[in-house]
């Protein structure tokens, strides 16, 4: 913890620093092996661009997964893009003479063996072209092999067998004839491979649809899986086409169409060109992977290392750089930064980073042995977005000043908000949006959670609402879009982003809460909100939430504090930002504040704790929505002189105790780093951020609640990590706290954003801030040291 300013403070200089060179990350930040993989799951990720490759080597051959964001087929699920397998004989990369690292401050993986021979893989992140490039030093020759296991139609509903991924979770409802992942279209094509999926107009889309009362409307909404065609083109000048082979790789077969060299030559260049996009004909994305193979299948590197040099000089923590591996804080600085570079790779990508799993989930076997499906499956699908877990992955780029990579979770909600909307209008008449948790890529529940309470022996009443998920986790949980709302909001109070088109999203979202809840409670009750006689306190005008839902554990709730405290921060942060409004006006927003009921609270063994609603019928899961307002909604926390209760609530409620944990999606550090509870928050993060050691690549870990690798795990811990050093929340966005849960013993050199186009960098050594910078100079005044 920081010692009071004036005492401590060797040097701070509010300055702008211009004209200066990109940092450079620690050389030992690289990560590098030794000896091959055993499978799969030994693998290390590689992107750009919205690509993601899962790269490791086995058997002396050196393999690939390739994924892309948007690939979802007929059944929604994210389908990879297949896997290739390199053989070079004589093998320069063979056990004894190998090395595999990932060069982090330049974004690519390098093989190097004997007699300085070397491998190297990098995607472009402007075009989406793989590049592999091999400089062998002596002649070899080369087998490049595309293997794919959709060479045929592959059952959805044998378990272990030929499942892929919705096997288990949409078989009850997708309709039998259609349990199926189609095969794609293989061959060779202009020496080299080409395989493209082009989806059928009939998808599961239709099956939502028509489960949830909307068909009439079918030929309006947004739908991305009708036509939706992806694939990849692999050639190479050094290689011609040779014969289709067969393989078991893990428990799946597979085809493989092989590439091969005519004579032994000592280098070679591999392009693998990947497309995705609706088409009427799948020839429209032949013709777009044949332009990109002209106008940038030979690109050089030298303009995506310089993008990464850019990227990595945004933002940093670097702690204890001059340390090792043995040290802990120094590994949760390397760790950062390597899943940092993680989220680098989605930029660009029209679909945002899924937190289960993100571009690099491998052969699900290796994850849990019950799920022998093939690589295309992971736990919670593909196409299901789940916004507790997502935001996760999202709201530490606001402090990384990661904008840009933000735009994929923002344009989301923007494509879908016309079928929510939708759906306000239809079942509510209501000119809202209604987002639920478990919403598809199209902005309906998913179908399985749809009626995820429906049993032969209960099936769902007619007198449930159909605009309701009958569900006892998910029933009235609409809240979770607010997280992503603010998001949107606090990326215009940090950078001024101009948020127009995300308007008709904020704004009815907002209006969700307001138009039903005055219908509901028109429906139970015929008397005003404000009673009869407004002096005398019999009713103030506030809104009643109810039914609600805290999260997904506290059901049926009266004014849950996760909602009450989340629309009051949503509402503060858009008549901060005070945008064009679509729907409604500055007086409207401002008399709804007014409207907002305050946040609940109650004793638990004699202390005064944040509550988790004004009542509840029953608890269902394992989330603490009582601490949301102390994180993501900042109502309570170090610096207001409410923090007493926040650390009560962490530390008295009873019925939370067993809930706290550190893993996945949980909060608990950052709770304990947005109350200033610095050994708790020290002692969660160096667990966080320590190596794995389920998987070989120190930051897969999982699955966790969901899958692997969990990145809302490190999401959390990211977030946790820059509240621990900044913190922006108080004073409507404009304080900045140094060090408020930074460890004396942690010595750190940073650079994070802040409100108002704001950068803060600087040293902490010793529990001293050394050559703290402050950009623009102005905002030095704002400007508070540790956690007094």
């Amino acid at each position: 913890m920081l010692k009071p300013y004036q005492t401590i403070i060797s040097l701070v200089s509010v300055l702008f620093a211009a004209n200066a060179t990109c940092i450079s990350l620690p050389e030992a930040y690289d990560v590098s092996w030794t000896t091959q993989s055993e499978n799969s799951a030994g693998s290390m990720p590689l992107g750009g661009g919205g690509i993601g490759l899962n790269v490791w080597s086995e058997n002396n051959t050196i393999l690939f997964y390739i994924a892309k964001g948007g690939t979802f087929d007929e059944n929604n699920s994210m389908l990879k893009l297949g896997r290739v397998r390199l053989t070079i004989n004589p093998n320069p990369f063979s056990q004894g003479t190998f090395r595999q690292t990932l060069k982090l401050n330049d974004g690519y993986i390098l093989f190097e063996g004997a007699q300085n021979a070397t491998l190297k893989l990098w995607v472009d992140v402007f075009n989406p072209v793989v590049h592999v490039e091999l400089d062998a030093v002596q002649d070899v020759s080369c087998t490049a092999a595309y293997e794919s296991w959709r060479f045929e139609d592959r059952l959805m509903n044998l378990k272990g067998k030929n499942s892929a991924e919705q096997g288990k979770y949409y078989f009850q409802h997708w309709s039998l004839d259609n349990c199926t992942t189609r095969g794609d279209d293989i061959g060779f094509y202009r020496d080299g491979v080409r395989t493209t999926h082009h989806n059928l107009n009939t998808t599961i889309f239709d099956f939502t649809i028509a489960q949830q009362h909307l068909q009439e409307y079918a030929s309006t909404m947004y739908n991305p899986l009708a036509g939706n065609s992806f694939g990849l083109w692999m050639h190479s000048p050094d290689l011609i086409p040779g014969n289709i082979s067969s393989g078991h790789y893990a428990n799946t077969t597979f085809h493989a169409w092989n590439l091969h060299s005519e004579t032994p030559k000592s280098a070679y260049s591999l392009q693998i060109v990947v497309g995705q996009s609706q088409e009427e004909s799948i020839s429209n994305l032949h013709a777009k992977l044949d332009s990109v193979t002209q106008s940038a299948g030979n690109n050089s590197q030298a303009a995506t290392i310089s993008w990464w040099h850019e990227f990595w000089d945004r933002s940093y923590i670097i702690i204890n750089e001059n340390s090792s591996s043995t040290d802990g804080a120094f590994q949760v600085g390397k760790n950062y930064q390597i899943f940092r570079y993680m989220q680098g790779c989605n930029a660009f990508s029209e679909w945002p980073l899924r937190f289960n799993g993100g571009l690099w989930t491998f052969d699900p076997v290796f994850v849990n042995s019950d799920t022998a499906f093939t690589p295309d499956y992971r736990g919670w699908t593909g196409g299901t977005f789940t916004a507790q877990n997502q935001r996760l992955v999202y709201w530490p780029l606001l402090k990384s000043g990661d904008f840009d990579l933000m735009k994929p979770a923002f344009d989301f909600y923007k494509r879908i908000t016309p079928n929510a909307l939708l759906r306000g209008n239809a079942y509510f008449n209501l000119n809202a949006t209604v987002f639920t948790e478990q919403i598809e890529n199209y902005g309906l529940p998913s179908p399985k959670e749809y009626n995820g309470g429906v049993t032969a022996e209960h099936p769902r009443p007619d007198s449930f609402p159909v605009g309701i998920q009958f569900n006892a986790w998910l029933e009235y949980l609409q809240d979770t879009a607010n997280e992503f709302a603010d998001m949107i909001l606090q990326a215009s109070i940090f950078d001024g982003m101009d948020i127009g088109e995300y308007m008709a999203f904020i704004e009815h979202q907002l209006m969700w809460f307001d138009l039903f809840y005055q219908q509901q409670h028109a429906k139970n009750d015929i008397f005003p909100l404000t009673g009869q006689n407004y002096a005398s306190n019999s009713g103030n005008g506030s809104l009643v939430i109810y039914p609600g839902s805290g999260a997904e554990t506290y059901k049926s709730a009266y004014n849950p504090s996760s909602t009450i405290s989340g629309l009051r921060k949503v509402l503060k942060d858009l008549l901060q930002v005070s945008p064009e409004y679509q729907v409604g006006n500055k007086s409207y927003y401002e008399g709804y504040l007014q409207r907002v009921p305050e946040t609940p609270l109650r004793f638990q063994q004699g202390m005064p704790c944040i509550s988790p609603a004004q009542g509840y019928s029953r608890i269902q899961n394992v989330e603490v929505p009582q601490l949301y307002p102390v994180f993501p909604w900042g109502e309570y926390g170090l610096g207001m002189p409410n923090l007493t209760v926040a650390v009560n609530t962490y530390l008295y409620d009873t019925e939370t105790q067993d809930f706290h944990k550190n893993v996945g999606w949980t909060q608990d550090v950052i709770w304990m780093a947005r109350m200033g509870l610095t050994a708790a928050a020290k002692n969660m993060t160096l667990d966080r951020w320590s190596d794995s050691t389920i998987y070989r690549f120190p930051v897969f870990k999982g699955p966790n609640f969901d899958w692997s690798p969990d990145i809302n795990h490190y999401g959390s811990a990211s977030i946790a990590l820059q509240e621990m050093l900044v913190q922006t929340f108080v004073d409507g966005n404009k304080q900045i706290r140094i060090g408020g849960a930074w460890p004396e013993d942690w010595g750190v050199r940073f650079k994070l954003h802040a409100p108002g186009n704001t950068t803060v960098g600087g040293r902490i050594v010793g529990g001293r801030v050394e050559g703290l910078v402050v950009n623009p100079g102005e905002r030095g005044g704002d400007v508070v040291y540790g956690s007094a």
